[in-house]
């Protein structure tokens, strides 16, 4: 066998496979998998981590909400698909009861393999354009119905929706200008409490 054989076959033997995948426990650690490989998340900034933090609490206020579905955040694993292994980390996400099985699921859900109703990214300066795409498609791939892109500057959110082929971006919501969700239309969250509180 040829040496550039041997070292691809090295190279696929050390990533990691879905049977061990499902094998670890979770570690809690902010990291994707894309292809089979561990990629680790850089930390979030403080103007991140708030962002995080009022879209929960803005999300939990919403008693309705609370009742139909469970808000989460990184770090939690969404497999993207097994094989090659895809897992993706959303800043926030919003998953329904009933695509879980029931409430009681909740607790022993280690990881999510259906898609979420809603997914957010906070976008970092150090997020590529290359590495957002990859997400969006992956996040497309699973069936997400929606994806909210939080920008910090300029303090705009958009909302994606899923069509067929593609996303289908609305005009970024900012200022007093409601976040306009169409899975959650009960929800009357502007951009500026989402970054200013």
């Amino acid at each position: 066998m040829a040496l550039p054989q041997v070292l691809e076959q090295q190279r696929e033997t050390k990533r990691l496979q879905w049977e061990d995948y499902v094998q670890m426990p979770p570690k809690g650690e902010h990291a994707e998998i894309v292809d089979g490989e561990v990629v680790p998340l850089a930390g979030a900034s403080a103007k991140h981590q708030q962002v995080v933090v009022r879209l929960c609490a803005l999300l939990y206020a919403d008693e309705a909400l609370r009742r139909q579905g469970a808000i989460l955040t990184a770090p939690f694993d969404v497999v993207i698909r097994r094989e090659p292994l895809r897992v993706r980390q959303p800043d926030v996400l919003y998953v329904r009861y009933e695509k879980l099985g029931g409430v009681q699921t909740l607790d022993t859900l280690a990881r999510l393999e259906v898609a979420p109703d809603v997914v957010v990214e906070v976008l970092s300066p150090n997020d590529t354009l290359e590495h957002l795409h990859a997400k969006l498609e992956d996040y497309h791939a699973l069936g997400v119905p929606e994806v909210w892109l939080v920008d910090l500057t300029p303090n705009h959110v958009f909302v994606l929706t899923r069509e067929e082929e593609d996303w289908h971006w609305q005009q970024p919501a900012s200022g007093e200008e409601r976040i306009p969700s169409q899975q959650l239309p009960q929800l009357q969250i502007t951009a500026r409490a989402v970054f200013e509180g």
